[in-house]
């Protein structure tokens, strides 16, 4: 016996070699991309730390960069308390930085430089912090001199103010006296009196401008933007000092001329010495310069760091790019070897796919599919299709020879089924026939009586409607006959006035003992279908049975026929006034053996023959339920 390798078999050997060249595939893959891991090694071993150390250096440098002018202009400590916390933060992020970047060889001259200039920067931000922490002490001194100075100036007008009404009191006694003796002309010691307190008074107007004059040159110095109008301000003062004291050697006798005296060295105080506004203003000035240089110096410090920054930047990029090119030209080489192996699997695949899964297998499956389907659907006459010699070529055999047998069955069934619809009517056809037999009988003694009497005429009435008995019985056992012989299978006009008259014509009898009423209604346009008489008799003996035995136990015993025309096709109800037919039941109706009746009284194949007729004819059959109750079944059938 010739051994055959089936599909299992094939199968195995078909996926057996694209799991060698998977595995192929696999290993190319694998030294490609291990060679490819040595290059990210040492990229994320060595360049990925270092370009993220510079990153962060940049970050922090950056951050220095735009802090340390916010401290030189900190306006009082708890700003610049808050400021100088955020630089000593990045300066520590920096030293930390620098104390875990990599040892690298070629990284060594960097590193040092690198920590040098953090070192450098950590001490010009700790001079710039100093040198504000001084700015910000000399500006709470001059706040609190200014405060003081003008504390002082109204002492000196408090002082000033009431020598000059003194004066101006003592001129009006003068003039009042004058006027007294009814003289306009001061003459003698009133006089020389009115003399001396004009020119006090004048001093003393002199001194006060002075004095404000003093006051506000001292006062405006600690806000000079430098020193030439530090200078030139000095320079004023003295003049208006001078102007001063000689004032002051004029009112030296009058009262209060010691106390506007010492008011005014008050003053002139803080012009010179240690509270000298000037004196301070230049000390400023200088924090101040110094403060640029200092935030000069910062700025070079941090470029001097970017340089450095931006050195070993350079230096990772070109050991990336070098590392980079090696992983492209391992990359390609891989890419080579993977795009051979996987276009080999690729054709394997496809062809183990395309010419045998897909058109040996699939395919072949596919077409038996579409055969059982059809098979299923009641289209017995199927070509079920057999190649090759495997598994799928047996199932194909048992198909068809299932196939063949389901025909063989159907047809027995269908002519089981007429015969037992016949035997259920023999009863009523024995009626029918049994009638008109002894209606003969009686006919046949009556004529012999007037045959004897001489009486032809009645003899040949009595002949006749012994004739016509006897046709109507040979009519009951022909339909009997035709409704027994196996109907052909091809499709013809057929008058479906006609077929319902010969059904009515078997169930006479039944309907009689029913008691029923047919109603009848055929349009005269869907009298001709496309059919084949006898199967479509038989389909309509079955409709009609069952509306019979609906009925039975019903009031109201009404089965109507009606046909009309739908379009192209003609629509023929069989409605009856029966129970009619549960939800539960409905959907089972067609299935074969399914029979509501009693046992011995119905197989339940009627309704599955009559269904698979009708579609035979291309039409179709449905059940339909009526809210007043009956069933209606609707058959639907082409005209031509």
């Amino acid at each position: 016996m010739k051994s055959r390798i089936g599909i299992r078999g094939r199968l195995f050997i078909a996926f057996g070699l694209v799991v060698i060249m998977t595995v192929v595939t696999g290993m190319i893959g694998w030294l490609s991309y291990s060679k490819l891991g040595e290059s990210l090694h040492q990229v994320v071993q060595t360049n990925i730390p270092t370009m993220s150390l510079v990153a962060e250096l940049s970050e922090r440098g950056a951050a220095i960069t735009g802090i340390a002018p916010a401290l030189a202009v900190a306006e009082d400590e708890l700003e610049r308390e808050k400021i100088w916390a955020l630089l000593f933060e990045n300066l520590q992020g920096m030293d930390a930085l620098l104390v875990t970047a990599g040892d690298s060889p070629d990284d060594v001259p960097v590193q040092g430089s690198l920590t040098s200039l953090v070192e450098s920067l950590t001490s010009n931000l700790r001079e710039l912090d100093e040198n504000v922490r001084r700015r910000l002490w000399y500006r709470s001194i001059k706040e609190e001199q200014t405060q003081r100075l003008r504390w002082i100036s109204a002492d000196f007008l408090d002082e000033v103010e009431p020598m000059i009404d003194d004066t101006q009191f003592n001129i009006e006694v003068r003039l009042n006296q004058a006027n007294a003796v009814g003289s306009k002309i001061l003459i003698g010691a009133g006089k020389q009196d009115f003399n001396v307190a004009s020119v006090n008074q004048q001093a003393l107007f002199r001194i006060k401008a002075d004095g404000n004059l003093l006051t506000g040159l001292i006062g405006r110095a600690p806000y000079l933007p430098d020193y030439e109008s530090l200078r030139a301000s000095e320079l004023y003062l003295h003049e208006v000092q001078s102007r001063l004291y000689e004032d002051l050697a004029v009112v030296e006798g009058i009262a209060g001329s010691l106390s506007l005296h010492q008011s005014l060295e008050d003053i002139l105080g803080f012009a010179s010495g240690e509270q000298s506004l000037f004196d301070q203003r230049r000390e400023e000035l200088e924090i101040l310069l110094i403060g640029k240089q200092l935030l000069e110096r910062n700025r070079k410090l941090i470029e001097q760091l970017n340089h450095l920054i931006s050195t070993r930047v350079e230096r990772a990029r070109d050991v990336a790019a070098k590392e980079t090119l090696r992983s492209q030209q391992s990359i390609g080489r891989g890419k080579l070897w993977m795009l051979i192996t996987v276009s080999a699997s690729l054709i394997l695949s496809v062809a183990i796919v395309w010419l045998y899964v897909g058109r040996s297998m699939v395919g072949r499956i596919a077409r038996l599919d579409t055969s059982m389907l059809a098979i299923a659907d009641g289209y017995l006459e199927t070509e079920v299709p057999v190649e090759g010699s495997d598994e799928i070529s047996d199932m194909a055999m048992a198909l068809r020879t299932f196939r063949d047998q389901l025909l063989e069955t159907q047809a027995e069934l269908v002519q089981a089924g007429k015969l037992a619809a016949l035997g259920q009517l023999s009863a009523g056809i024995a009626h029918e026939i049994n009638q008109p037999l002894a209606a003969i009988r009686h006919y046949a003694r009556n004529g012999e009586k007037f045959y004897q009497r001489g009486n032809h005429a009645e003899v040949q009435g009595n002949l006749e409607k012994i004739s016509e008995l006897s046709e109507r019985v040979h009519g009951v056992i022909k339909q009997l006959n035709s409704m027994a012989r196996k109907p052909s299978k091809g499709l013809y006009q057929v008058d479906l006035a006609e077929v319902i008259q010969n059904v009515l014509l078997l169930l006479e009898g039944t309907v009689k003992s029913c008691g029923a009423k047919i109603k009848i209604s055929i349009d005269p346009d869907s009298q001709k279908v496309l059919a084949g008489q006898l199967r479509l008799e038989q389909v309509m003996l079955n409709l009609l049975t069952n509306a019979l035995h609906a009925i039975e136990n019903e009031d109201e015993k009404i089965v109507s026929i009606s046909a009309s025309l739908q379009r192209n096709q003609v629509e023929l109800s069989i409605h009856d006034t029966g129970p009619g037919v549960t939800e539960e039941y409905q959907k089972h109706v067609f299935d074969p053996f399914f029979t509501t009746k009693e046992i011995g009284k119905g197989l339940g194949l009627g309704l599955p023959i009559s269904y698979n007729i009708i579609r035979d004819f291309g039409g179709s059959l449905s059940l339909d339920t009526n809210r007043d109750g009956g069933a209606t079944f609707r058959i639907s059938l082409l005209r031509e």
